[in-house]
């Protein structure tokens, strides 16, 4: 078996079972459905052992060329914080296809005080962001002192003010859809993946936060972070997960969906998620 859920081992003289079980948290049961050629008196050399990752953490397939370091930085995470979520791991040792749990951790804060931004798009103007978002010129200028408003570089971010919205973000969980209303009409229906049955998607009545750009790893181009702490709307770097059960309970868009949501929404949009 090849996949996230279940690593090789090497046993050890004296192993058995049921202490294999126990040293990894799971069953003898457990063990043997995933070798069940094995036979539980006499033992190979290594057998498969699932991998059940805390809440809060995914599972991460060490390749070739990968130290602790290099994993905490690719994840925005500390070896410290990796090494806690990995009590057996040996940092100076790491085997390629060894899979290790990693906390996600939430990107860094934006600087704009508002926790409030918005990306520059192909044909815009100071003038047409300040009319999509209901303010005007001179209170985007204010807010961006070192804006040039001729010059407007595309992917740049600007800082926005707090403003009443006219959207409205329904997260149905059942179709594993991501519906945006404007004025009470539907928009835009987006593909999403949510959370997996262990960690589910979280149902109630929200709002985004904040807002950052290129948090990367896991959370793709784009983050919206909602008003219930550790959970967000982001994009991804497994667009194969959209439509599936997928997540540790955030909710996952493609990244070119989440970037056009981003450029649409802003902090303060309301946020239902129902079954």
């Amino acid at each position: 078996m090849n996949n996230l859920n279940c690593q090789y081992i090497k046993l050890s003289e004296g192993d058995t079972l049921e202490s294999i079980a126990s040293k990894y948290n799971t069953t003898v049961e457990t063990i043997l459905s995933l070798n069940p050629n094995l036979d539980k008196n006499n033992l190979p050399v290594q057998i498969c052992i699932p991998i059940v990752c805390p809440i809060g953490s995914i599972p991460y397939k060490v390749t070739s060329g990968d130290t602790l370091s290099s994993i905490a930085t690719k994840f925005y995470t500390t070896a410290e914080t990796i090494l806690k979520t990995n009590p057996n791991l040996n940092p100076y040792n790491l085997n390629i296809g060894e899979v290790i749990c990693i906390t996600e951790q939430l990107p860094k804060v934006p600087a704009c005080p508002s926790l409030n931004i918005y990306v520059v798009n192909v044909g815009d103007t100071v003038y047409s962001i300040a009319k999509k978002f209901g303010i005007t010129v001179e209170t985007l200028l204010s807010i961006n002192p070192d804006l040039n408003p001729y010059n407007l570089t595309i992917g740049s971010v600007i800082c926005l003010p707090f403003t009443p919205t006219p959207y409205l973000i329904v997260v149905n969980r059942g179709t594993r859809e991501l519906l945006l209303y404007h004025l009470g009409i539907l928009v835009k229906t987006y593909p999403i993946a949510i959370g997996k049955p262990t960690t589910p998607t979280p149902l109630g009545q929200f709002y985004i936060a904040n807002k950052q750009v290129n948090p990367g790893g896991p959370f793709g181009t784009r983050w919206m972070g909602l008003s219930i702490p550790h959970y967000g709307i982001h994009g991804t770097n497994m667009p194969e997960s959209i439509g599936k059960a997928a997540s540790n309970g955030c909710i996952r868009l493609n990244n070119r969906d989440v970037e056009e949501l981003f450029s649409l929404v802003s902090v303060y949009t309301p946020v239902i998620i129902i079954e």
